[in-house]
């Protein structure tokens, strides 16, 4: 088991180590390449719509504002409170 993991491990290495040899051996990029292909590769780890559903909830800032808006729409008050960092999932 110690053995597979040891392999694991360096063939990790090699294939980093290899990829920086390459990354090295391409076309030096200017810093104006580098600033778009990282707003890119974040523009493409952003939340699909149907992903952020969450966001689609009428949330309201405190109790109060909560209870007046439920007596004016007849509706019930769910209450969500949390601990954490809710951008992360932890709740």
């Amino acid at each position: 088991m110690h053995y597979n993991s040891l392999a694991s491990a360096a063939a990790s290495l090699v294939l980093t180590a290899t990829a920086l040899v390459n990354s090295e051996a391409q076309e030096k990029r200017t810093f104006t390449d580098l600033s778009r292909w990282v707003a890119e590769r974040v523009q493409l780890w952003q939340p699909v719509p149907a992903e952020r559903r969450f966001d689609d909830i009428g949330w309201a800032r405190d109790i109060l504002e909560a209870r007046r808006l439920a007596a004016e729409h007849n509706r019930p008050i769910f209450l969500f409170t949390h601990d954490g960092h809710m951008a992360i999932g932890r709740c």
